[in-house]
């Protein structure tokens, strides 16, 4: 995927469409529960969450 999209000589949007698709089709193929991680194969680790929010609508701080 990364010859795709690295280094585009200009913009091609069958392109950009194959590359969602493919994407799309590395997702999970059952339901996942609220905060379960899922590996895309994507370069890196998932980041632990280090912020909390009052409500839903509140800015988001740090943890304590």
């Amino acid at each position: 995927m990364i010859a795709i999209t690295k280094y585009p000589k200009g913009f091609d949007l069958d392109r950009q469409i194959l590359m969602y698709w493919l994407m799309y089709c590395r997702a999970p193929g059952r339901e996942t529960l609220p905060g379960e991680p899922v590996d895309l194969g994507e370069i890196g680790q998932v980041k632990e969450k280090d912020w909390e929010r009052l409500t839903p609508y509140s800015p988001a701080e740090p943890s304590r």
